[in-house]
């Protein structure tokens, strides 16, 4: 997923990159959720509407420092949003910047 090689890290993205990379990626339909995103939390009946609509808000929230992922190599950011019916929603995603796509890891 990362263009380093074994032990080398990209920098993480501040939150105006994080905020143009997500929003490249839904304008472009770069985007995909894992299995647990989209089966996750069932008891929030939440969709991928749900998620579009909370990064597509001009409002949402960069909470904490992002975590790097070893194993897939990207950086992972936590957002707090709504849903489509105005609810609080939180967002785990990664930035895959090689590939300017987002990954939706979690969504509660």
């Amino acid at each position: 997923m990362s263009t380093t090689g074994p032990g080398q890290r990209t920098r993480p993205l501040n939150e105006n990159a994080l905020r143009q990379h997500v929003r490249i990626a839904l304008e472009r339909g770069y985007y995909r959720e894992t299995s647990h995103a989209e089966h996750g939390h069932p008891e929030r009946n939440l969709s991928v509407d749900d998620v579009i609509h909370g990064l597509e808000r001009k409002d949402w929230v960069l909470i904490g420092d992002p975590s790097y992922d070893e194993q897939h190599r990207t950086w992972e950011y936590l957002i707090r949003t709504v849903d489509v019916e105005g609810r609080e929603l939180h967002l785990k995603i990664a930035a895959v910047t090689a590939d300017r796509r987002i990954e939706i890891i979690t969504r509660w």
